[in-house]
């Protein structure tokens, strides 16, 4: 099923357009953009292990790795700062891999570390160039890596922001509906089962009744990214098994990264039609489940 608002297009491309003039570029709010008091209070609780880097002395590298290993071994709980060490290295995360090197941080935080392991940790670290890190000025240093980092933490936010933006106007929609005579529960996480009994879509949210049922799909890019290549590959073929448990597929998405993604888009819409950036799905949604209750039931005024 096409649901109404999203057939009357005459083509993909005059979607792709208004898709693109009524874009969300961005749902992070300002005040959110950086989290100063979460690095500062950081900074404060990470002081002891800066001033730990910073007493280490040694000029060349050969040396630090002695003294690096010499300051570890004597450490009471070593965990610690070399957790902090990765992260003067801007490495986050609970593995440490390269081609040659596998740690697994909460392994090491959970037993005692042997003084081979510290050695071999030691000689990692000042690999990767800890010292030239703990030769500048720390504090300031940490700062510029956990500023840094927090565009990681935009990217996943973002996504978890929007996620909360189309739940609650789901929310809307489904008090709105109750208002007007149509009943409908919204789920989180809701496997759609097909009608071969074994296999199934699980859908960010459902929204469903004894009429209709639909699996709605929720991303936000601030970059291009690889969703609307997999709709491309998968999408057609989930709306085909969804139909024949007379459940409809949506997929809800914004973002400035389609500014970069614009082909795609187009290309996706060829073959998924039921797709609303935040404002077409403010504007239709509502109206576009009402129109297809409408469809299905011929008696519904």
């Amino acid at each position: 099923m096409i649901l109404a608002s999203r057939n009357k297009f005459k083509d993909s491309e005059e979607f792709r357009n208004k898709f693109l003039e009524t874009l969300t570029p961005g749902v992070i709010p300002r005040a959110n953009f950086i989290q100063w008091d979460a690095i500062e209070k950081k900074i404060g609780l990470y002081q002891k292990f800066l001033s730990f880097y910073g007493n280490l002395t040694s000029a060349t590298d050969p040396e630090l790795k002695a003294e690096l290993r010499d300051s570890l071994i004597a450490n009471d709980a070593p965990f610690y700062p070399i957790e902090v060490a990765f992260e003067l290295l801007a490495h986050t995360g609970d593995r440490f891999v390269t081609s040659t090197d596998f740690l697994d941080f909460k392994n090491l935080a959970a037993g005692e570390i042997d003084e081979k392991t510290i050695e071999k940790i030691a000689d990692l670290l000042v690999d990767l160039g800890l010292g030239k890190i703990i030769r500048t000025e720390l504090n300031d240093y940490f700062l510029g890596v956990q500023v840094g980092l927090e565009t990681h933490r935009r990217k996943n936010i973002g996504g978890a922001a929007f996620k909360a933006i189309v739940k609650q106007e789901l929310d809307n929609v489904v008090l709105s509906l109750a208002e007007k005579g149509f009943k409908f529960e919204l789920s989180d996480e809701e496997k759609v089962m097909y009608d071969d009994g074994k296999t199934s879509k699980t859908a960010d949210f459902c929204l469903s009744n004894p009429i209709m049922k639909l699996g709605i799909e929720v991303n936000f890019y601030t970059s291009s990214g690889s969703k609307p290549t997999e709709i491309k590959r998968s999408y057609g073929q989930v709306n085909q098994q969804m139909e024949k448990v007379n459940a409809v597929l949506v997929w809800v998405t914004d973002g400035i990264g389609y500014l970069d993604m614009k082909k795609s888009l187009k290309e996706a819409r060829d073959i998924h039609k039921n797709i609303y950036n935040l404002s077409m799905f403010k504007e239709n949604f509502e109206t576009d489940i009402i129109a297809a209750l409408r469809e299905t039931m011929s008696d519904i005024p």
